[in-house]
This record gives structure tokens, sequence and C-alpha cells, in this order.
């Protein structure tokens, strides 16, 4: 089945997911995307459209790494770019992606065709990411549709908030809203910061500083 674009997303609503307790621990999975009757579906991400998700920590952590189930539409290679970046909400609370990144990934999906890959990006700035706040990984790409890489769809989590920017009909506006059975399949991974709340800027700072040397 072709893949599809995120287009259709009722407006509002907000997702908070469950946080992991431990030092070294998954913050969001949505598992790995499973295809229904008519094989995978997923949102294409090309020069004219890009897709976002979101997520909501429990507790404060510093990120590892992000994954991004893709597939592509280019059945002879593999190696389709894309841009993945994590950024804050731009309001603060849960509506859309902000326009400054906390950090960025040139990625070329090792996918070949629909048969799903887990994509991985290794953070190199391990960006706080505070309790409580609403995080998106946004994927973008300057590729051409039909030959484009796309997300696919962990089509049993519901409730996630997803959105997308149509930039040939809508440029520019992000269009989000609550998915059910849709949401684009995504793990994200971080260190526990323990002892948040009583830790200096520079106890951060340091603790940046750590996990680079490692």
């Amino acid at each position: 089945m072709a893949s599809k674009a995120l287009t259709w997303l009722s407006l509002g609503a907000a997702v908070a997911v469950v946080g992991a307790t431990a030092s070294g621990a998954t913050i969001w999975d949505t598992g790995s995307p499973e295809g229904g009757f008519f094989g995978y579906t997923g949102y294409d991400v090309f020069a004219g459209q890009s897709v976002a998700v979101a997520f909501t920590v429990q507790q404060t952590y510093s990120l590892d790494r992000i994954g991004v189930w893709m597939m592509s539409n280019d059945w002879e290679n593999a190696g389709r770019t894309y841009t993945l970046s994590i950024r804050a909400d731009a309001n603060g609370g849960a509506t859309e992606p902000a326009g400054s990144v906390l950090e960025s990934w040139n990625m070329a999906t090792g996918a070949a065709g629909w048969n799903p890959v887990l994509d991985l990006a290794e953070s190199s700035l391990h960006p706080i990411l505070e309790a409580g706040k609403t995080y998106w990984i946004v994927a973008e790409s300057t590729e051409e549709a039909m030959v484009d890489p796309v997300w696919v769809w962990a089509n049993y989590w519901d409730g996630a908030l997803a959105g997308n920017i149509d930039w040939m009909n809508n440029p520019g506006v992000w269009q989000t809203g609550v998915t059910y059975g849709s949401t684009p399949g995504t793990v994200i991974e971080g260190t526990l910061v323990p002892g948040v709340g009583t830790l200096s800027l520079g106890g951060l700072a340091g603790l940046g500083a750590l996990r680079r040397r490692r």
C-alpha cells in the first residue's frame, strides 16, 4: 500500500507519556511498526511535507539518542536523506514544534522499499529534557516525492500528538492533533538527571561535559 501524507489530524489536545525511572532509560517507545492487511503505511517526508511527533517527559533526562522507524519510496537504493531534530514546544504546552532546535541530525535511511528499519541518531549535545515539558521530534527532507523517505506508523499506539507542515498548500503552518492508530514510530532514550532541582546550571554543564567525554 502506498504511504499516506499526514493531512487529516484534528486540532488540539495534548499527550503525556510514561517516563522511565532509571538511568540509561527508555523515555518513550511506540514499539516496532506492525503492518496491517495492506502492509506498512506511513507519513511521506519530502520537500512538500514535514512531519512531527510529540512526547512529554515525567522526570528530567539528558538525551542519549533518538530512533525513528523509516521506510523508503526508493525501491532500488537505500540512503534517501532527511533531517531529524528535537525541539521544545512553541508555546510551552503541547501545541506545535518551536522554530529553535535543541539538536539536529542529517540522516540517510537504511531502508530500501517498504521494509521498515530503525534509523538511530546518537546525541552529542545531550540536551536536558525537563520534567513535565513537551518536546517534538521533527523530520524534514529536500527529497522529491515518490522517492522520499517515509516515517512508518506504529499502528497500535493511540493518543499521541503529531502534526505536519504541508509546504505545498499551507507553507510554514503546523497542523497538529491527536493520532489514533497512526503515531509515527519513535524511540527516545536518555539518562535520568538525579536531584535536578538542586543542581546548579554549572552542575548541568558539568554533566554534559562528562557525557561528551564518554
